[in-house]
């Protein structure tokens, strides 16, 4: 499945969206209401089953509410959504149920196998007899599965989803490997004594946040300005987040396309962000995405991100085994007293790391391999 976003072409037809969405939290609610007093009746009465299965909600909503704008599916779509959210709650996996949710916080509606058509760049809704323009960046491959229309900061985008399979990207690399040490100096280290600095988009667009932060502080809750800045705030901070996916999606291809193996450090970002001076930081560096990006880019590749122990002593072990564990975090360099060697921190750190992660490698290649041939 590949899914394509589109956005649409300003227009006054974007008020039957809102009315849309407007149904669509509507249809949530009430399906939302309906759970929670047969909860409460079921608790009342001794009931067994305390919670109404999706299929009997569908049967409700298809008998007793005829949606006025909203096709059939895109109503049974969100009671599948509600019906997972609740599934997430009973196996503890969300720690709190569905609550209610205003019109103005639901973000998006479905439409699956009919209410739409598309042809060329318009997309046109049957129910509400609407044509909407899209800005066709590039074609879709595959049939269409599913259209989601779904609303950001005041702008309208389609996500098309196809059934078609990605692509695996050919393997332009010569086997090379090489260890990451993710630092906050720079971004990353690598133990061929490489270095890529950090953007840091979060500082670059500080003028941006705190101006418009400033007027929305100013202005009373719930009124006009009140909700224009607020809606300037979360176009900046949009602005940020597709900043910085963008460019870890080119540094994710560039050190695929470099590198056969990379081994990297599993940190402990919460821990990090909790330290003093370093929250904003670490939050703006954002390796935890990056690692996600990282590793769904090597799938495409070939590429192999091995991780190493956290608690492993990546940046205090010298060549020799000493281990430097007075080493401080403000120290970027030191010499170890039992052979003399010189360290840079991150580099160091980097090639022990490599070192390491190509050991684990090897012995899982070799355990394989021994249980293949008991086998």
């Amino acid at each position: 499945m590949i899914t394509n976003s589109y956005k649409l072409c300003r227009s006054k037809k974007f008020t039957a969206l809102e009315h849309m969405m407007s149904e669509a939290a509507f249809v949530w609610n009430h399906a939302l209401a309906l759970q929670r007093r047969y909860y409460f009746l079921a608790k009342a009465f001794g009931w067994k089953t305390k919670y109404i299965s999706c299929a009997r909600m569908q049967k409700h909503f298809g008998k007793r509410i005829v949606p006025a704008r909203l096709h059939s599916q895109t109503v049974q779509e969100i009671l599948q959504r509600q019906d997972a959210a609740y599934q997430l709650f009973f196996s503890h996996t969300n720690k709190r149920p569905p609550k209610y949710k205003r019109a103005k916080d639901f973000t998006s509606f479905v439409f699956k196998q009919g209410g739409y058509k598309l042809y060329g760049n318009e997309f046109i809704i049957n129910k509400i007899s609407k044509r909407f323009k899209f800005f066709k960046s590039r074609d879709w491959e595959g049939r269409v599965k599913i259209v989601r229309v779904f609303r950001s900061h005041g702008d309208w985008f389609i996500l098309v989803v196809t059934d078609a399979e990605p692509r695996p990207c050919g393997k332009s690399h010569t086997g090379a490997s090489a260890g990451i040490d993710f630092g906050l100096k720079t971004f990353m280290s690598f133990s061929d004594g490489r270095e890529i600095e950090a953007p840091q988009f979060y500082k670059q667009l500080l003028r941006k946040i705190r101006k418009w932060q400033r007027l929305l502080s100013k202005s009373q809750k719930g009124s006009t300005h009140y909700w224009a800045y607020l809606r300037q705030l979360n176009r900046v901070y949009a602005e940020l987040a597709n900043k910085r996916t963008d460019w870890f999606y080119q540094t994710a291809h560039m050190l695929c396309k470099e590198y056969d193996c990379l081994f990297i450090e599993d940190l402990n970002i919460r821990g990090m962000a909790r330290r003093k001076h370093w929250g904003r930081k670490v939050n703006d560096l954002g390796w935890t995405r990056f690692v996600k990006v990282l590793e769904y880019i090597a799938s495409k590749y070939g590429t192999t991100v091995h991780k190493i122990d956290r608690w492993f002593p990546s940046s205090k072990l010298c060549d020799c085994g000493y281990k430097n564990t007075g080493l401080q975090l403000s120290g970027r360099e030191w010499i170890c007293p039992v052979c003399g060697r010189y360290h840079l921190r991150d580099a160091h750190a980097a090639m022990n790391i490599y070192r390491r992660g190509v050991a684990e490698l090897e012995s899982i290649s070799k355990t394989c391999t021994s249980v293949a041939t008991a086998g």
